[in-house]
């Protein structure tokens, strides 16, 4: 046998138990291991003879809605009937805009939906995927914020009972008949009415502001400079052996909102983590982010709330830097699952995009631990989720108290929980019984070699300890430890059942891309063995043969 390169077992271990394996609740094969307590945390899953592909959800628990903010003052809404009617009037008595008639109209309605269920939250979703909807009230102020405070509860609702979301809408909006809503406000919001002049829009809105806040209305807008809410989000990578640890990354592709009161605007996060809204403010207003995307949510654990990043409150530039808080930890599920999205992925297919027949991906950010005993795990039914659970079964943090350690095995366990998401896409597109009769050592395998490959690009010292990983790591159980993909993928990686003396050696390796492994992947583990030896010389076809082999039995 050739020599191969010599890795800590403990640490090794500890990356296949956190890590490509997320979704496995096994024991590991440890018992000849000298680990520490901390590590040992990692290895105490326990033991069913379930796959991390599940159809069970984890219960709701009134931890899923820690981090709520309170709620301060209420906003006096400057957008009311009545306040744009006494602003126009103002305007009117200076002697301003003689050959305009009153634009004064309903133009728009302030409301709130009130699903009773999730179901509904999902149908909701699916009647308007365009309809911005906002867990929290608009028109009330927020008491102090800090980095945790991460969504708004109602504290007055039953568990199961969502929130209200809260909206603005077109005044002949169509609303679904099946969800129950309230009208708070009949609204006219000039900057929306394109039938006057834009001068006119900025006055009346800054005088009918005054009026609501009971100041002085003879400023206008003329007198009050215009500006564009812009800044930068990073988030300080903590991936203990990578080049990026300690160094403050930007966060892509994120949602970024600038809103005063019920007027807001939306920017996203260029590849250096800079964005700018897409309307102008004469005042400071409220920054925050949404860990949204138009393919994914980021929810709190079980809830149907999604989580938000509330910063400051300010005239100027936000520059943000996430580190060390539960931001810290969505941050990273974003980054994971922008990559899976939008990242170098080589060619293979990617998870299930939100269109018609579609929902959005919920990933849902448990503070807590698994009851079934799992890292991370994929909900096959509707709505599709991904769910990652920051504590080990015994309650210890896998991640940190303050999510400051372990993003590369964060960002590896949603590689391998966004691969199960690939691998369902790619079979429903073919035929969905695929999807259905798939053997689980297959699912585990792509899964595993999808982690493996992908992360190559974010984190690749943590990808170069997996090409020479060989051994059984859980007992009696070879699904999670199959690393075929990769050993087809680099074969020289690792040398197990091979003969080093056999001159033809190098010369029957075969080498394949993670495409050409995905474009013949059957639903069992012959049919996906013997696909990839068609074509191939008999040296280099026994080669794929031991490979298959090898990892199906590696736990005997």
């Amino acid at each position: 046998m050739k020599n191969r390169r010599m890795f800590s077992k403990v640490l090794v271990l500890l990356i296949v138990t956190l890590g490509f394996t997320a979704c496995e609740n096994e024991s590991l094969n440890n018992e000849s291991i000298n680990t520490t307590d901390k590590t040992q945390v990692a290895f105490d899953h326990e033991q069913d003879d379930m796959g991390c592909i599940v159809s069970q959800e984890e219960p709701l628990t009134p931890s899923d809605y820690e981090g709520s903010i309170t709620l301060g003052n209420e906003i006096k809404i400057p957008q009311t009937i009545e306040n744009m009617q006494r602003a126009w009037e103002k305007l009117r008595d200076r002697g301003l805009y003689p050959e305009v008639e009153n634009p004064v109209k309903v133009n728009r309605l302030y409301v709130r939906f009130l699903p009773k269920s999730q179901n509904q939250v999902l149908e909701l979703s699916r009647y308007d995927k365009a309809l911005d909807l906002f867990g929290f009230p608009l028109h009330y102020e927020f008491e102090s914020i800090t980095d945790e405070n991460d969504s708004y509860r109602d504290r007055t609702l039953p568990l199961e009972t969502p929130n209200p979301f809260y909206t603005v809408v077109n005044h002949d909006y169509i609303f679904p008949s099946s969800i129950p809503y309230e009208i708070i406000e009949e609204l006219y919001m000039p900057d929306e009415d394109r039938t006057i002049p834009p001068d006119l829009a900025d006055n009346l809105e800054l005088v009918a502001e005054n009026i609501a806040e009971g100041k002085s209305t003879d400023e206008l807008s003329k007198t009050s400079k215009k500006w564009r809410p812009e800044g930068r989000i990073r988030v300080v990578d903590h991936a203990q052996g990578e080049p990026t640890d300690g160094m403050a990354v930007p966060v892509k592709g994120v949602q970024v909102m600038a809103r005063r009161g019920l007027k807001w605007s939306w920017g996203i996060t260029d590849e250096y983590g800079v964005f700018r809204v897409k309307k102008d403010f004469k005042k400071e207003v409220n920054y925050s982010l949404r860990w949204s995307n138009h393919e994914w949510y980021i929810i709190k654990g079980s809830s149907v709330t999604r989580a938000w990043y509330f910063g400051p409150k300010k005239e100027g530039e936000w520059d943000s830097l996430i580190d060390g808080s539960i931001q810290s930890y969505y941050a990273q599920i974003h980054r994971g699952a922008y990559h899976s999205y939008y990242g170098e992925n080589y060619g293979i297919t990617r998870p299930m995009h939100n269109k018609p027949g579609n929902d959005r991906m919920w990933i849902r950010a448990h503070k807590k631990a698994s009851i079934l005993g799992y890292v991370a795990h994929f909900y096959e039914n509707v709505p599709h989720a991904i769910s990652v659970f920051a504590k080990a079964k015994g309650g210890e943090w896998l991640y940190g108290e303050n999510f400051d350690e372990n993003h590369h095995i964060l960002y590896s366990s949603l590689m391998h929980e966004f691969g199960h998401a690939s691998q369902r896409n790619l079979f429903y597109m073919d035929n969905q019984l695929k999807w259905k009769n798939l053997d689980r050592i297959v699912g585990e395998s792509w899964a595993t070699g999808i982690a493996v490959e992908l992360i190559k690009e974010v984190y690749p010292n943590y990808h170069s300890y997996f090409l020479d990983w060989s051994e059984c790591a859980y007992v009696d159980n070879p699904y999670y430890t199959s690393y075929v993909v990769k050993d087809l993928i680099h074969p020289n990686g690792n040398d197990d059942g091979f003969d080093p003396n056999n001159p033809q050696y190098e010369a029957n390796l075969v080498e394949f891309t993670l495409k050409e492994i995905e474009d013949v992947m059957g639903h069992t583990w012959s049919e996906w063995r013997e696909n990839l030896k068609q074509g191939l010389p008999k040296a280099k076809a026994d080669n794929v043969q031991d490979r298959f082999d090898y990892w199906i039995t590696v736990c005997d």
